[in-house]
């Protein structure tokens, strides 16, 4: 027979057993179900002996998917590459196909011969393995399958012989990954590991090792179970690294963003910096402010911890040139006299900080400010902080954060000509 039509055979045979065991299924209720292979890593705490039974990959477990079908393959005369196609899982231990193939033929020569009948085939002895790690029993685990000549027929006989050939210790198994990063200084739970018997259903699992979250280093975790009978699973190991990976957090004092007018005084209130590990970690900062030349000035901070792990953040410092705004007052008289600003008699009018305004009055109504209405009028004095008169004809005001929040324009010659200014 050839290659083509013995993967063509094999697909049928497969076909025809798991219909049959569909069929069980129903039939039985409490039969077993079959058992798909793991996604977890696994390492070794030791190099695992090849023993004489039906788990042919050494993971602990015998599977209908991977064991029964490399038995079942093998029996075929596959080999090589078409022997292990799709049956390695990722908890196999023995993984190349030489390996394979020599822990096959020691089961082969061994217990290969189910039936008893002087030699192993493959619609005999291999699909009776099959069938029965799929959890078939009774009538649908012989029928059909037992070959001529055989020494075993009935069910008791073979399921007896080959429970006899199943790993006796409990196939245990990680939960989550066999290795694991972990950052310093945070709480470390465990995942653990589950195991489970043949004959006990589920083990209790033992730990050691364990994990100090606060040191860096490499940590190893142990898992192994015990049955009842007193027989040790392989132990499983998980390689936990700890390690601080997280840079320092770096908090400014004041703003990120500050705006100053030319030629402002200007002090950097800096930043500080915390990281789990080390604490309060020093912060350097580099860049500088020329307030003399408007401009956009970067502070950068940053902060290194015992490790190496860098945080930076950065403050924008804007420098503005002075805003110059030219207002044109005139004044008029209906029934007493009042200013006249861009067509609306005596307006409320606001200032913005950072720009310089300069009022152009009629002279023979001199425009003043007073932080009271009406200003020398009404009991109030001339405000002069940032205020130039030099130019005949027009006042000047420089408004900044200092200049009071609320000022009043009046004339000086005549009252109850102005009005209120908000400054913001």
């Amino acid at each position: 027979m050839t290659l083509k039509n013995f993967l063509k055979f094999e697909m049928a045979c497969l076909c025809l057993v798991l219909s049959l065991f569909s069929l069980a299924s129903w039939a039985d209720s409490s039969e077993q179900e079959s058992t798909n292979a793991s996604s977890y890593l696994l390492m070794e705490a030791s190099t695992s002996s090849s023993s004489i039974n039906w788990d042919i990959d050494d993971n602990g477990q015998a599977d209908a998917l991977t064991d029964g079908l490399l038995f079942l393959r093998y029996a075929f005369g596959l080999n090589g590459d078409f022997l292990l196609n799709g049956l390695i899982s990722s908890d196999s231990v023995i993984t190349s196909s030489a390996e394979i193939e020599a822990e096959l033929a020691a089961v082969y020569a061994s217990s290969g011969d189910i039936d008893g009948n002087g030699s192993v085939d493959a619609l005999t002895d291999g699909l009776l393995l099959l069938r029965y790690l799929f959890g078939l029993t009774g009538t649908n685990l012989i029928n059909g399958v037992v070959g001529d000549g055989a020494t075993k027929t009935q069910s008791a006989a073979l399921e007896s012989y080959m429970s006899g050939l199943m790993p006796q210790a409990p196939y245990i198994k990680l939960n989550g990954s066999a290795l694991v990063s972990h950052e310093q200084a945070t709480v470390y739970n465990d995942a653990g590991a589950t195991a489970t018997d043949v004959t006990d259903g589920s083990v209790e699992v033992v730990k050691s090792g364990t994990v100090d979250a606060s040191e860096a280093g490499n940590y190893i975790i142990s898992y192994s179970a015990t049955d009842s009978e007193g027989n040790i699973s392989r132990i499983l190991t998980r390689s936990v690294t700890v390690a601080d990976t997280t840079a320092p957090t770096i908090t400014l004092i004041g703003e990120s963003a500050v705006e100053l007018e030319l030629d402002a005084s200007y002090e950097d209130a800096g930043a500080t910096a915390t990281d789990t590990v080390d604490g309060a970690v020093e912060v350097v900062t580099t860049g500088s402010v020329d307030t003399s030349a408007a401009g956009t000035y970067s502070l950068t901070y940053t902060a290194t911890d015992s490790v190496g792990n860098i945080a930076t953040t950065t403050r924008v410092v804007t420098v503005e040139e002075p805003r110059i705004e030219t207002i044109n007052v005139s004044a008029t008289n209906n029934g007493g006299w009042a200013y006249i600003i861009d067509g609306v008699s005596k307006p409320d009018l606001t200032l913005k900080i950072g720009t310089t305004y300069t009022f152009k009055y009629p002279s023979s109504h001199p425009l003043r400010f007073s932080v009271v209405s009406d200003g020398i009028h009404n009991g109030g004095a001339e405000y002069t902080q940032g205020v130039d008169t030099s130019v005949a004809g027009q006042i000047t005001i420089t408004v900044t954060s200092s200049t009071a929040k609320t000022l009043y324009y009046y004339c000086r010659l005549h009252a109850r000509q102005g009005g209120k200014i908000t400054v913001n």
